[in-house]
């Protein structure tokens, strides 16, 4: 049975004071992503004041970046940092409690243990709730250097790890040909009526997808009068699925209902891609039971989630190495993600206490993976299995629509 490590405990409560500052300016000045200037400021700063070596940006990508003391050690971990936030609501998806538990959990193992075998660094990913920076940054090789990523998410129980879906989004656009609606409606191509079909076509499509697969959106553009035959319509929408192989499949349902719709209507039909695929994480059996120990000898309620929703762009760094995605309890059962409540539960004490919660769990679990023998290579056994069978689907970015 596993012991959490007295003097590991005692280090993360230690230097809770001095990194809770940062989390608390990240949740006084929230930042979109795509704009976190000042939050990657002042975190950079942050680690700079102790010791840590800093590239900003990092692999190319804006508010992103790299922290490290150089110890010559060959082998290298990740613990990624979020710190962007939501239009209106702020830290609503607590990123700056997360980026805070990681900052702790670093300086808490530093201290600790001198001679750790790996060499610890901080990566920062800018947009998670937009552009997938963590996509971006798999993409130019950001991850390529490390044995394993880890961080942590704030959520309203304390689980091993959500059971994301693998997601991408489709901006399906028709093009008509308008006319007046009253006078001569027949000279006109109805493109709304075509987004209506493919509507309805995927609602009927529903009851033969596979189990998770998933599709909602939105009418981005449906005309511009009532007395105009539109021109032009455009849907807005997601889709999800259990891992890549099956995300691809139904895109491809779509895909040609959509080109059948327009050849019926006598309309044409572009689809494109405007995000990066976020792939699933994989649910590592030996990783999970790990992590669960880890918060039971913390003295910590875990539960494990059931069924998978959501998509994170973490799935993209764990197609490269494995990637750990921990849960992290920061707000009472039933307050969830995105609303004013959750946010309400990263300022104070209540945000303190997550933040102590988070970087105690994730401290052992790293520890443990760097000390336990033979524990981290099933853990990679398992993952490289797994993402072989993948790879193939993985390759392919869904670019190129026909």
């Amino acid at each position: 049975m596993y012991t959490a490590d007295k003097k590991l405990i005692d280090n993360v409560k230690s230097l809770e004071d001095e990194v809770f500052p940062v989390s608390e300016f990240l949740t006084e000045h929230p930042e979109t992503g795509g704009n976190e200037k000042e939050s990657c400021a002042y975190i950079t700063e942050f680690l700079k004041k102790h010791g840590y070596q800093v590239e900003s940006p990092y692999c190319g990508l804006e508010y992103s970046f790299r922290a490290w003391k150089e110890t010559g050690r060959e082998k290298k971990i990740a613990v990624m940092c979020e710190y962007d936030a939501l239009p209106e609501i702020g830290h609503a998806c607590g990123h700056s409690i997360s980026c805070g538990i990681s900052l702790l959990t670093a300086l808490a193992l530093e201290k600790t243990f001198p001679d750790f075998p790996y060499q610890i660094e901080l990566v920062g990913t800018p947009g998670e709730e937009t552009i997938g920076g963590k996509c971006v940054l798999t993409e130019n090789g950001g991850f390529d250097r490390y044995e394993f990523a880890i961080m942590g998410h704030i959520d309203n129980v304390n689980a091993p790890q959500m059971r994301n879906l693998a997601c991408n989004d489709m901006f399906i656009t028709f093009h008509g040909k308008s006319s007046h609606a009253s006078s001569a409606p027949w000279k006109g191509r109805n493109a709304l009526n075509a987004a209506e079909l493919l509507m309805h076509g995927i609602a009927l499509l529903r009851g033969q997808f596979k189990p998770f697969m998933q599709v909602h959106g939105v009418v981005a553009e449906g005309g511009s009068a009532p007395n105009v035959v539109p021109d032009t319509a455009s849907l807005d929408y997601y889709t999800r699925a259990a891992d890549l192989t099956e995300l691809e499949e139904l895109r491809g349902w779509i895909k040609r209902l959509a080109a059948g719709i327009a050849d019926g209507i006598g309309v044409t039909c572009e689809i494109e891609q405007r995000y990066p695929t976020f792939a699933e994480l994989y649910y590592n059996p030996p990783a999970i039971r790990a992590i669960k120990e880890t918060f039971e000898a913390l003295g910590e309620d875990v539960v494990e989630f059931e069924p998978p929703g959501g998509s994170t762009d973490a799935g993209n760094v764990d197609m490269v190495i494995p990637a750990f995605h921990l849960q992290i309890k920061g707000v009472n059962a039933g307050t969830e993600m995105h609303t004013k409540e959750f946010e309400a539960c990263m300022h104070g004490e209540t945000g303190k206490a997550t933040l102590l919660r988070g970087a105690k769990v994730i401290a052992s679990y790293i520890a443990r993976l760097a000390y336990e023998p033979g524990l981290f290579d099933a853990i990679k056994k398992s993952h490289d299995e797994y993402r072989e069978k993948q790879r193939q689907a993985g390759e392919n970015n869904f670019e190129g629509e026909e």
